[in-house]
């Protein structure tokens, strides 16, 4: 199948935002400051949602659950980056003359737990939170939930009482493995299965004033945003509207994504940061939770007074994840785990090497 480059942007838009929205929450806690608060507003009004939505568009929740393929490119990624991690930490550690023994102890537990983020809900005490792979583990429940609550009768109504259960649950206890973010994650997995189902996309192009509709109810979700986390099925003082904005916010990026597809140099810039974005996503994660952003925000903050810090951090940390991405992409056996493209890739060269 054909790649759709919109989509391809529509992820590499995401996966900068989501670069961008840790970028904010690393400078507020230095300093708090209204531009960092306006990016977070904005990044987390649709970033995660945005993937979950993708991901169900393409999927075929009819056909059998792929255990080995879902396990390799979700499992076996968080393994090998949460190995990663610990790797970091241990270094990090070292360097700062601190006990390597606690770091790995800390990390190590945050790792086994796979939180996205600190909880004192949780069935034991976990210290740190492993960071952004928590969308790995989410995304498997969420596939395989789905899987099985499409051979339900009335299927909508199962979504709907499995995102209330995850919902409602964690307010109280907070299960390891990111189960109950994947609970609630069905509902955005459905949401993009049913666009694909009923070419909402279409219907959109036909109904342009669609288009106008969903950027002004994204725009009040930004404009009145309470915080949103779906690490931990956090949706913020305003639940309802945190969920109907991430909706529109994911349909106006796919439209912005429209767009930029007939921009040549852009469109391909960012359709290939959207293909690698599993891959940026983990090395992101890696120097999230290894450096020590704090005291690296205090010397560009000296260096570069005048530039805002949260922009200051984020123009630094991109070339780091980029660069860590394409290394990832030229080490054999595991790029297939970051870069799914290239399974299907080789898949396609040994059938036409069959039949020829």
């Amino acid at each position: 199948m054909q790649r759709i480059r919109f989509f391809d942007i529509a992820k590499g838009i995401a996966i900068l935002a989501v670069i961008l929205g840790h970028s904010a929450i690393e400078t507020n806690l230095f300093v708090p400051h209204r531009t960092a608060e306006v990016v977070l507003s904005i990044c987390f009004s649709f970033h995660m949602p945005l993937f979950f939505i993708l991901s169900g568009y393409f999927m075929h929740p009819e056909r059998r659950f792929r255990w080995m393929k879902e396990a390799k490119q979700l499992l076996l990624t968080y393994a090998v980056t949460a190995l990663c991690v610990l790797v970091g930490v241990t270094c990090m550690a070292t360097l700062d003359h601190e006990s390597r023994a606690i770091a790995l102890r800390q990390w190590g537990m945050a790792a086994i737990y796979g939180s996205g983020d600190i909880s004192n809900l949780t069935l034991w005490r976990v210290d740190l939170r492993i960071g952004a792979i928590w969308f790995l583990l989410a995304l498997f429940w969420a596939r395989l939930l789905l899987h099985c609550l499409a051979r339900l009768p009335i299927i909508p109504v199962w979504v709907v009482l499995c995102f209330a259960v995850g919902y409602v649950s964690s307010r109280y206890v907070l299960l390891p493995w990111s189960i109950q973010s994947g609970m609630c994650a069905v509902a955005f997995l459905y949401l993009g299965y049913l666009a694909k189902k009923y070419d909402v996309l279409g219907m959109m192009k036909r109904f342009p004033c669609v288009w106008a509709i969903a950027f002004v109810i994204w725009v009040a979700d930004i404009m009145l945003f309470g915080g949103m986390s779906m690490a931990v099925n956090n949706y913020g003082s305003r639940p309802v509207l945190a969920v109907i904005g991430s909706i529109a916010g994911t349909l106006c990026v796919v439209g912005i994504s429209q767009l930029i597809d007939r921009v040549s140099v852009l469109g391909s810039a960012l359709s290939s940061i959207g293909q690698a974005s599993l891959a940026i996503l983990c090395v992101h994660l890696i120097e999230d939770d290894a450096l020590p952003w704090q005291m690296y925000l205090g010397v560009l903050r000296t260096a570069f007074p005048q530039v805002p810090l949260v922009m200051l951090s984020f123009i630094v940390r991109l070339p780091i994840d980029l660069i860590g991405a394409a290394l990832l992409y030229h080490i054999p056996v595991i790029n297939e785990w970051f870069y799914p493209q290239l399974t299907k890739k080789k898949h396609k060269t040994n059938m036409v090497s069959v039949t020829e």
